[in-house]
């Protein structure tokens, strides 16, 4: 029996295809798969594409894995809802696949960031969102788009520092020539006006204004000063999220573990500091880490569940594959 397991997200996808003991045979990458931006046929072309990717490096055909057995389990980023994940799977199962689990992005990140164990994970990404599960009870906080929420995600970094682009560019502010500078050469602009084409068009560039938060983060570790300000403010953000979760889940008095999912947390201390101390005030016997596992190997948690496997055997197949 084999696992391909699939973290769909906003900016892109990724595949992980191991065996039923965790153990990694190939890995691949597609497109973005955020289902209310890039819709079923979306996820399922970009799903496809890392599939295809994981089998050219395992070096097995697809038809090894129908012949064997396969699971495909699939975690997509804005397919919170049972109607949208029944219609996700219908189409994969068109496909071919016989067995096929979707859940939301959130519930393999949690299963990668804390191997399986119930607790809160903190997925900054693209956007942002908190999910926990403690026994039967499971709750989010946020993800509700860039519109409504995703504070501390990259998109909302990224608009945080082009405001301040802007409003140099009409007077509120004081120009900062670095921050100006560092936009420019990013999106390839030469005054400011030129980022509201680049901005509001449509449909929306959301990976390209979520990459501007790296540049944002380099500028922080440079000591940029209205950078760190930025960053500290997304790790505030992202700290209210995982207390939120706590305190629903009946879990802020608790010991335990906060899993920190997501390419935001690349920043570093400007992040991750002041997240940490958000949740040390609300809940002192939780601890914030790194996430064990990426997503993608998540999904493989969420197919050897459905398999009814003992996770701690899969977890250490992928700790000794992976790492």
């Amino acid at each position: 029996m084999y696992i391909l397991g699939i973290d769909c997200g906003g900016s892109s996808t990724e595949a992980l295809l191991t065996t039923q003991e965790g153990r990694v045979l190939g890995y691949g990458q597609g497109g973005p798969a955020n289902y209310t931006v890039n819709g079923t046929s979306g996820v399922v072309q970009s799903v496809l594409t890392a599939v295809r990717g994981s089998l050219e490096q395992s070096g097995l055909q697809l038809e090894n894995l129908h012949q064997r057995g396969v699971v495909l389990a699939l975690g997509v980023s804005g397919a919170g809802r049972s109607a949208e994940q029944v219609q996700i799977r219908r189409a994969l199962e068109s496909e071919g696949f016989v067995q096929v689990v979707v859940a939301h992005d959130a519930v393999i990140a949690l299963l990668g960031a804390l191997s399986g164990a119930d607790g809160v994970v903190v997925i900054a990404g693209t956007g942002s969102v908190a999910y926990g599960v403690n026994g039967e009870r499971s709750h989010r906080v946020g993800g509700w788009g860039y519109l409504l929420g995703d504070e501390g995600g990259a998109v909302w970094i990224a608009l945080k520092a082009l405001q301040q682009v802007m409003w140099g560019y009409d007077g509120r502010l004081t120009k900062d020539e670095t921050l100006l500078q560092a936009a420019k050469v990013y999106f390839g602009i030469g005054e400011p006006m030129e980022l509201i084409p680049l901005i509001y068009k449509t449909p929306l560039d959301r990976g390209l204004i979520a990459g501007f938060s790296t540049v944002i983060g380099k500028l922080a570790q440079e000591g940029h000063a209205a950078a760190q300000e930025i960053l500290v403010d997304a790790g505030r953000q992202l700290g209210r999220l995982a207390v939120a979760a706590l305190q629903e889940l009946g879990l802020a008095e608790a010991k335990g573990r906060v899993g920190a999912c997501g390419g935001v947390f690349s920043a570093g201390q400007w992040v991750l500091e002041p997240m940490a101390e958000e949740i040390r005030r609300a809940a002192p016997e939780q601890t914030l880490t790194l996430a064990d596992f990426k997503p993608a190997a998540g999904a493989v948690f969420l197919a050897a569940r459905h398999l009814g496997l003992d996770l701690p055997s899969v977890a250490a197949g992928l700790g000794e594959s992976l790492y």
